[in-house]
């Protein structure tokens, strides 16, 4: 971890702390090494830093490729690991980038829903991470962020003090089947699409986690 990515992810928790009144729970489950899916829920653009403050470890992020276009603007996003990717369409260069970081043993974050939510509400996953987790069986690390929608909504670009807490579920893995490589395209299409509905799944169980921690009104 270079030090200018301490730097900068001391100056966004000290920021998360008083201006958000952040909370994060179970940031032990993330393991302290060894490749893992950071796998999360997506509501406002403030979610990528927030996971990744919430982490001990360096994270590694994916960004839209239309973000780095301005040369000050995309030095900053790769100095804090962002990797561009292409929202429409196939991007084979950003996932060989997604594949070979996490087999370099590197924790990436992924949105498993590909896109904000329009309304705060959990949304289908896409088949995308469960391609990622079939090509690499890495450990998924499931997280649920709670009030950046409040925080920092569509349509809004000055953040609000709104309180966000972050979640980190279990790890686990995927039980792939062995014969995995040899199973006809529909069928490995239906498994990528078992595993995100899976990681969504354990995405939407953390609510009980917030609920115990937090008094009734």
């Amino acid at each position: 971890m270079s030090g200018w990515y301490r730097f900068c992810r001391a100056l966004f928790r000290i920021y998360f702390r008083l201006y958000h009144r952040g909370r994060i729970l179970h940031a032990e489950r993330v393991p302290p090494e060894g490749p893992c899916l950071l796998a999360a829920n997506h509501v406002s653009f403030l979610d990528p830093p927030f996971v990744g403050l919430c982490c001990d470890r360096e994270g590694f992020y994916l960004a839209r490729d239309t973000l780095f276009q301005n040369p000050l603007t995309g030095w900053l996003l790769r100095s804090w690991n962002c990797v561009p990717v292409k929202r429409e369409g196939g991007d084979l260069g950003g996932l060989r980038m997604i594949l070979r970081l996490l087999r370099e043993g590197k924790a990436v974050l992924m949105f498993p829903e590909g896109t904000r939510s329009p309304d705060g509400q959990l949304q289908p996953a896409r088949a995308g991470i469960g391609m990622i987790v079939a090509r690499t069986r890495s450990p998924i690390v499931p997280v649920r962020v709670f009030g950046t929608d409040n925080a920092m909504p569509r349509g809004v670009s000055l953040p609000r003090p709104a309180q966000v807490t972050i979640v980190f579920g279990e790890p686990f893995v995927y039980p792939m089947p062995a014969d995995f490589e040899e199973l006809p395209a529909e069928r490995q299409k239906a498994l990528y699409q078992a595993i995100g509905d899976e990681v969504m799944r354990r995405i939407a169980a953390l609510q009980r986690e917030v609920r115990i921690l937090t008094p009734p009104p």
